[in-house]
């Protein structure tokens, strides 16, 4: 794939309950001087032309960042899967690269890492030290295999992208994926 003439939404993902973090929304949590999702911003707008936070709280707080905010279809925390269903069909392009709001340390060249080869495939996800990373491209047409997995009640996002048969894109520095689970992750 060309990326150069390629464009790309965003997907970033602020959904969660924080219950790793004392209930407290982590994309809103400082780090070095400034929230966590501004820092994934910083990261991820140069290389988006369109960016959308899924956020299912603080929504008013989201939006001020100049975004359009999406919330899960209901109101049952269903986790990452539910939030990339409820956000993907509100992207304007069919290449949408997706990373969570608690990833301070993403690379400037992660798309066109994650693009080097979409000829077979509609999923295109990081990988260090033998881990996926919830970092990934997909293509809109996955919509509604994802959306088939929801009403299965089938919601690990990790089993899920692995039935999707991805590019697995292993030229990524570990300390890239740093994120925050943990408050003490924090200090």
């Amino acid at each position: 794939m060309n990326n150069t003439t390629t464009t790309f939404s965003c997907i970033i993902l602020a959904g969660g309950e924080g219950k790793r973090v004392d209930g407290r929304d982590k994309g809103l949590i400082n780090f070095q001087g400034k929230p966590l999702i501004q820092h994934v911003l910083d990261a991820v707008s140069p290389q988006v032309d369109e960016i959308i936070i899924s956020a299912n709280r603080n929504i008013k707080q989201y939006a001020d960042y100049g975004y359009k905010v999406v919330s899960d279809a209901t109101n049952q925390y269903h986790g990452p899967l539910a939030g990339i269903a409820a956000t993907l069909p509100a992207c304007r392009h069919n290449w949408v690269l997706v990373v969570p709001c608690d990833m301070p340390f993403l690379p400037a060249d992660l798309i066109a890492t994650l693009a080097e080869d979409l000829t077979h495939t509609n999923l295109s996800i990081a990988e260090s030290e033998n881990r996926l990373q919830l970092v990934f491209l997909i293509h809109k047409n996955l919509a509604p295999s994802l959306q088939q997995s929801l009403q299965n009640e089938q919601l690990k996002l990790m089993q899920w992208i692995k039935s999707q048969q991805p590019a697995i894109q292993q030229n990524f520095k570990h300390s890239y994926f740093q994120n925050f689970n943990h408050a003490k992750d924090l200090l």
